[in-house]
Formats: C-alpha cells, structure tokens, sequence
C-alpha cells in the first residue's frame, strides 16, 4: 500500500460505530474499544467513557473517529498510548491525561488489554479510563509543600550566625555550606560544594578516623567538642541525620568558641530568620490601650489576611481584626496576665480583610514598664491558626452523636430482633418438610428419594450456616466473615439454590424464570457456601416479598474482564413484588432495619438478611446495587469478580454440524442457548412458540434433514409443552430426541412427558456443561455405520469427476485435496483467483464437474474470480457449479457469494459429510 492510500485509509471516516458490548455498560470506568492500527480507530466506547470525557455520544461522534484525533490537543499522551499498544504483548498500564470537552484534561489510570473479537476474529485493543485527577492533585501538593519545607529551612541555614555544613553520609561529598562557613573556609559556595567534607574543612586526604557519622540519628542532635588543627579553632558541634533531596546526609552546626563579638545585629537576623520558619504570628500590644500593635512578626499578617500597607493605613496598627464579640474576653485574659505576672492562653476569633473567620490559639505575656527595653508596659501575644482543627472536632464531634444514635436505633432492632426472626431460618425449613413429605411419598422409588435427600442436605446446610450467623452476632456486626476459596461449579452451586427455592415458588403459584447469559467459564473460585448464602438471601426476600401469581427472576451473566485469569459476574435477582419505597433503600442494608410499611407488617423477618448479603458481597470485593419501584417490584445486581479455575476444552468434535432447534417462548433464553451451541459448532435455530416449532420440524423431516435434536420448554403460552410434544411424535415419531427444559421441579410431570415421548429433562439455567452431556446420550455408536453407507455412496456418484480448486493456503490445500481423493475425485489446484480464471479458460469444455472457490486470496479475491468466470463468453461458464469454500461463515457472506455468481456456500473448518452432501447435490 503506498503512502498515499495509507493516509487517505488513516483519515476515512466509517458510516456509525460499533455498538458497546451490553456487558460493558455495567462498568463505571470508561471503555473504549479501538483497532489496533495506526490512528487508533475507535470502534465503540461505553457510556462512562462519554462521561469522563465531556461529550454525548452523539458529539464525541460528529467530532472523532480515532483516538489519534481525540488527543490532538495532547500529542504527547497519545504517543505514550501508540507506543504501550504497539510494544503490548500483554496488558498495558498508564497514568496519563484525557481531554475533556470543556475543562482542559483529568488525570486517567490506563489499563488496556488486546484481544480476539470472537465475531470477525480482529484484533481489538481495549482500554479501560478510571479518573485519577483528585489523587494527582494530592501528590503535587505534597511536592509543593515539600519544597517549601526544604526553601524555608535552607533559608534558617542561610541566616545562622554559626557555621553550617551537609555533606552525603555515604560519600563525604559536601551538599550545602553557609554564608559563615564560607568565610572560615575562605572559599565560595560554588567552589566548596561538591568537594569531600573532610579535605575542605581538615585538610585530610582520607575520611577522618574519628568520623561520627555512626553515632547520628534522626531523632536528636549528637552533641561534641573538636580542635581542628587545619583551623586552629575548637568548635562546639550538633550533628544530625537528615534527609537532604534525596541523599542520606550529615547536618552540622558549629559555634567558635572564639567568635563571642558577633554583632547583636546577626542575632537580630538569626531572630527573623527563626521566627518567619514557625507558622503562626507574633505581637506586641501596648498595655495602655490594649489595642494598638507596636511590633509584630513572622506570619502575623498572613494570619489577619491584611499587607503591611493595609494593616497601618486602613486599621491604623489597631487590633480590630479581633471579632467583636471577642475583644470583651480577650481584654480579660490580657488583664490576667498583668494581674497573677504568669502566662495566659485563650481562643478567640478574627475576621480577616477578605471576611474569613478564623479561630486563634493565642499565648499572652505581660511585661511592665519597668522591664521594657523602651518603657512602654506591653503583652507579647503570639498566635496560631487553629480553625482547621476546632472544625474537625466539630465534625468529630456530630460524628459521635450520629454514631451514639445509630446505636441507640441498633439496640431497639436487637430488642425486637429476638421476637421477629422467623423467616429467613422458615426458609431452608420448609424445603427440609416439603422434601421429606415427597420422600415418604415416594418410598418405592430410590431415585427419588434420593433426589429428596440431596435437596434436604443442601437445605439444612444453609439453615447450619444461617443459625450459626444469627447466634454470632459480634462476627456479623464487625464483619469479620472469613472466607474459604475452593474450586465451584457455578452449574451445581445455581441449581443447589434453585433446589431450596423451587417449592417455595410453586407454592405460591410464582412464575420462575432463570437463565444463563454468556457464561463460558462455569468454574470459579470463590466461597462457595457465602455465594450460596447471597443468593438465597436475596431469592428468600423475592418469594416472600412478592404476592401469590408474581413472577421471580435469576439471571447469571459473564462480562470479559480486562484482568487475565479472572472472570466478571453478575447475579441478577428480580421480582414483580411490593417493591420498595425510595426513602427506605439507603437504610436497606443496616442490621436490623426494616421498612416501617403497613404493607409487610404481617410478613416475618429477622431484618438482618440484607446486611448480611452486602457484607459478604463487599468481602468478596464485589458491588450490590438495588432498583425498585413500589407496586412494580425489585431488582437486585451483585457484581464480583472471580478467578477463574484452569477448565478442559469441552471435547465437542462428535456435535460438529449437528443441528438442534430450540423452542422457548422467552428469546433471551434462545439467543444466549443458541450462542453456546455455535461455540459447541452445532447448527442452532430458534423459535418462540410450539406451533412454528411443530411446521419447523416437520419440514426438515420431510427434506429428510431431520435435527439432532429438539430442546422445548415446558411452559409456553401458545401451546404448552406437552402439546407440542405430542404433535412433534404425531408428525416425525421418535426419530429426533426432545429434550425438556424448565425452571420448576420436573417430579409431577416427569411420567407425562415420557409417556408421550420425552427423551431427557434438564433444568434452568442452562450451561454448556448440562447441554454437551444431555446430547451426547444421543450420539449412537451406530452414527459412523450411517456416515460410511453415505461416503460409500458419494464416492459411487461423483467417483472419476475433476474438480478445479483454488486456495492460496497449502495446508489447505493439501487437506481438500486428501478429502477429495478419497472418495474418487481428481483435483487441479489453482495458487489464487486469476490462476483459476486462467486455468478454467483453458479447459475444454466441460472438463470440471465444478470449481471450490476460497475467499480471500492475493492477486484476485474468490468474488471476483467467480465474476469473471461467470462473464465468459462460453457456454459452461453460465452454468458450471462454482462453490465457496471459506471460513467466512456469515449470513452477510453467503450473500455476497451468491451475489459474485457462486451456487452455494462451504464454511471451514470442512465437516466432511456437509461437504459431501454438498458436492452430490451440485455435481452427483
């Protein structure tokens, strides 16, 4: 491809975006999903993304195709991503910016991950956005104050009156000097720094052998005298260990003992310097008024928000910053401290210029006239800011009362929790009698009683583990649950449940819907019994919550998760129930807490189920969510995600090509059945009623393409089930296997079923793991004697015919052309589309029985060769069988094979009987 086309392909534009994977949309974080190419182009993005970024999807749009485009204004962030996606080969992690629409940018935390899309087999390159902008900002605030730690403390050493010094514990390398050291050294800073501590200062050519460095200590100077004979001086030394940009470094300060004249002006100076390092401010007041400022110091005047201009001109050095209602108290504490001739500490509260109140912690000591240096009585005040810290007690504080409250509302739900737990343990109980009521109903028949029996053990585990969480009360209100991960089948875990729930329902005349979506990983690891313990506290809730006739729903679905090994769940549990009222869901999940509705008060409940449920659900660092509207029921999402457990490929070669149809009423259920047996590479069709099901399986019988078998529900609100069982046998006999699916215990209407013609029963949900072992009863060993007359067959009708293949892979090739010469057929192959334009020109007339015609090849593409065969002008070329043989399987693509002059269609991987039967009816 030149550069030319490359450019003008980076630029186009595609008629619409994909549309978001529906699990997706369930993420709050931002997800995009992009081609793997060099603009990045965008495929689709889910509603958090839009949100993150500023934009409608509509907008974002009109506006960008890729992301190259979205980060024009921040070419150096795209860059970053370009590079992680190009260098990837597993997942990609960044913290980068992300511009949004209308205030610059948000700090993100990329996570970004290429994969398969399982439709056209591209590659995608997803990448989840999750805002981080609070925690930059967080950062550099710690870098700014740091550095202003670091200025202000350099500025202390710049203005000691003794000799200061850092040098790097590990090299001796000098890292700062003062002014005063540089005097004694009789050399500049620039000269000094850098150079080893123990030649500038001792004149040494080594570390000295009395070096302290390990006896410093970070907490406290080490303190000690020493005669520098390069100085001829003896110095007072404090020596500590700092941290000194980075390096582990030596602090030392230092007095001459000789130095006593220093001027009083340098300890003015050392004064400032010390005071302006404290945060907090310093005044002094004249004691004749109590009102006028003479002096002040350090952060005096950031602390009553006024300049020095402001502060003389507009308050006239008076103290009227003070809040009014304050200056009566101040006045006293002042007096104090005149009056007993020892310090005084009060809180006040100032009024800045600006208008900020601030509470103040302010010390004040009284010196007379007669001790004052100018003869003036006054009171030394100094003051810091202390609003930050009285607010948060404030907060504490109401926090305190809010939490005495609660429990207070905690000790009442306790009180009245002994004389209103009924239901949850009623529960579990009431499957243990209705079971064993079945059971001694059933003595004769072992099978059932044994399926009793399972269910009573798995009822009376739960109501172990209930009784064991109502009598532990401590472990539940301080939610140390702990919990053991194993290895669960999601399958027998969901029909445990469904065990303990299915006479419940039928005993109210609930209509039971539950339904897999999309699981393709059916092993986890998790806690098995907590998982357990959700879901019948939710599903317990539901039943007793919905009147009689309502209907219950439990969905499981898989998300793709951005994490290898792990797996995203939902568990989706709905009713048609009494619902609730939208200011009682926040305290839905407080122990103990029940809505005070007239409509439940004769509804029995420990209050404590819910609790529970969210605590556990948290633990396993999943999420609950909750939607409900009274009179119309409730939905409940619990979201976790699992590590998923190492599975054997389902061996699935013997159901290749078979065809099954499914009959369910709810299309939910058909489209996530007929996704599992696609991947199972069974032929699937659906349909909603049992009368279309009926004419469905009456013609394929009558085509003698009869399925492999039939999976119907049992209830359906056209025909039931059980009709449309009986007119299937009246129409095809018991040639096709039917198997019965249904959400409700299969016991009452087991024998029915069988007797007019059922040949397996299984349960809702349906997995993949349920399906491959129902239909594999059904694979007869007698399928490969059927298989071998059919070949025999083939190979006697198209046994001696030439056929013209083109194919551009050898082993592919080289595989059709084994198949084919098995059963008697020669074979020319041609390299690509014009070879067999060619190779097909040259042919006499009638040569080839028939051309196989693969899709995608250089030079010319299958499309195209077919069209040019069909344009010749010889009399075969109209009418010689052309068939495409691809692994582009799509309804789209069959189209366009048909639409290029193509007679039929062969997907690959190549099923040798469809092929066959294929080639029969085209050239046989």
């Amino acid at each position: 491809m030149d550069k030319k086309t490359k450019n003008k392909k980076s630029t186009s534009r595609s008629p619409q975006m994909s549309e978001c994977p529906a699990g997706l949309e369930l993420i709050k974080t931002g997800v995009i999903g992009c081609l793997p190419d060099e603009p990045l182009t965008i495929l689709w993005a889910n509603t958090g993304f839009y949100l993150l970024a500023g934009y409608t999807a509509k907008d974002f749009y009109k506006r960008f195709q890729s992301l190259e485009e979205y980060y024009n204004q921040l070419p150096d962030d795209y860059a970053a991503i370009r590079q992680a996606v190009m260098e990837a080969d597993s997942d990609i992690e960044l913290t980068i910016r992300l511009p949004r629409q209308t205030d610059g940018f948000s700090w993100v935390h990329l996570l970004g991950t290429i994969t398969i899309n399982p439709t056209d087999k591209r590659r995608i390159v997803q990448l989840e956005f999750t805002n981080v902008s609070k925690l930059a900002a967080e950062k550099e605030e710690q870098v700014r104050l740091c550095e202003e730690q670091q200025l202000c403390f350099r500025s202390v050493l710049d203005t000691y009156e003794g000799c200061a010094y850092i040098s790097d514990m590990d090299t001796y390398e000098l890292l700062y000097v003062n002014q005063t050291s540089c005097g004694l050294l009789g050399a500049p800073s620039s000269k000094v720094v850098g150079q080893k501590c123990y030649e500038m200062i001792q004149g040494r050519t080594s570390p000295c052998p009395f070096c302290t460095n390990d006896k410093l200590c970070r907490e406290e100077f080490y303190r000690w005298e020493f005669f520098n004979p390069s100085l001829e001086r003896t110095f007072m030394i404090r020596d500590l260990e700092i941290n000194w940009e980075g390096h582990r470094a030596r602090l030392e300060l230092s007095h001459d003992t000789f130095s006593a004249e220093y001027k009083l002006a340098k300890k003015d100076q050392e004064r400032d310097a010390l005071l302006s390092s404290i945060h907090g401010g310093f005044a002094r007041v004249d004691a004749r008024d109590m009102r006028t400022v003479l002096w002040y110091g350090g952060g005096f005047l950031d602390l009553i928000g006024y300049t020095k201009e402001q502060f003389e001109q507009e308050l006239h050095s008076q103290c009227t910053y003070v809040h009014p209602d304050d200056i009566g108290l101040m006045t006293n504490i002042m007096e104090q401290s005149m009056v007993t001739g020892n310090p005084t500490a009060a809180e006040g509260r100032i009024v800045t210029r600006d208008g900020t109140l601030k509470i103040l912690a302010l010390t004040f000591s009284f010196v007379s006239a007669k001790d004052s240096w100018d003869g003036i009585p006054s009171y030394y005040s100094a003051g810091l800011d202390v609003t930050i810290e009285r607010m948060e007690q404030v907060r504490q504080r109401q926090a305190l009362e809010d939490a005495c409250k609660t429990a207070q509302l905690a000790n009442e739900a306790k009180t009245s929790f002994l004389s209103s737990m009924s239901h949850d343990i009623r529960t579990p109980m009431n499957a243990i009698i209705g079971m064993s009521v079945i059971a001694q109903a059933n003595l004769n028949f072992p099978e059932k009683i044994k399926d009793c029996l399972d269910k009573i053990n798995t009822a009376s585990r739960h109501l172990l583990n209930l009784i064991n969480e109502v009598l532990d009360m401590s472990k539940i209100e301080s939610g140390k649950i702990d919990l053991a991960y194993e290895e669960v089948a999601l399958p027998d875990l969901i029909e445990d449940v469904m065990n303990v729930f299915r006479p419940l329902t039928e005993e109210k005349q609930q209509t039971l819907h539950v339904s897999a979506n999309r699981v393709r990983h059916e092993k986890v690891l998790t806690d098995c019994g907590r998982l357990q313990q959700v879901l019948v506290n939710l599903l317990s809730n539901a039943v007793k919550y919905t009147p009689k006739g309502g209907a219950i729903g439990l969905q499981i679905q898989e998300s793709p998760s951005f994490a290898k090994g792990k797996g995203q769940y939902s568990f989706i549990v709905s009713d048609s129930g009494i619902g609730m009222y939208e200011d009682f869901i926040p305290h839905l999940f407080e122990p103990f807490s029940r809505a005070d509705d007239s409509r439940i008060h004769n509804i029995q409940g420990t209050g404590l189920g819910m609790a529970i449920t969210q605590n556990i659900v948290r633990m396993m660092n999943g999420t609950i969510e909750v939607k409900s509207t009274p009179e119309k029921g409730s939905q409940f999402v619990v979201t976790i995600t699992f590590d998923l457990c190492v599975e054997t490929e389902t061996e699935s070669a013997d159901l290749a090509g078979l065809p099954v149809l499914v009959v369910d009423d709810d299309q939910i259920i058909c489209e996530s059945v007929s996704e599992i047996l696609n991947e199972l590479g069974m032929q699937c069709i659906w349909v909603l009623s049992g009368r279309e099901a009926v004419n469905r399986i009456a013609a394929a019988h009558e085509a003698a393409n009869d399925f492999f078998a039939v999976i119907l529900d049992w209830i359906m609100p056209d025909i039931s089930g059980l009709e449309t069982l009986n007119l299937i046998r009246k129409k095809v006999g018991r040639a096709t296997p039917v198997i019965i699916i249904s959400a409700y215990d299969f016991s009452e209407i087991e024998d029915k079923f069988r007797l007019a013609g059922a040949d397996a029963f299984i349960t809702k949900p349906l997995f993949k793991s349920k399906m491959v072992h129902t239909f594999r009863k059904f694979c007869r060993i007698d399928r490969s004697d059927i298989r071998t007359t059919r070949h025999e067959k083939f190979a006697f009708v198209l046994e001696g015919k030439k056929l013209l293949l083109a194919e551009d892979n050898e082993l592919n090739r080289e595989i059709a052309i084994e198949l084919l010469e098995m059963h008697g057929l020669f074979v020319e192959t041609a390299e690509n589309g014009l070879i067999a334009v060619n190779k097909f020109k040259a042919s006499a007339p009638g040569e080839y029985a028939g051309i196989l015609m693969d899709i995608q090849m250089p030079v010319m593409d299958g499309y195209e060769a077919a069209k040019t065969i069909r344009s010749l002008e010889r009399e075969d070329a109209h009418v010689i069988p052309i068939l495409a043989l691809t692994a582009n399987a799509f309804a789209s693509d069959i189209g366009k094979a048909n639409s290029a002059g193509m007679n039929d269609h062969i997907a690959k991987p190549i099923d040798i009987g469809v092929f066959m039967e294929t080639l029969q009816r085209w050239i046989g």
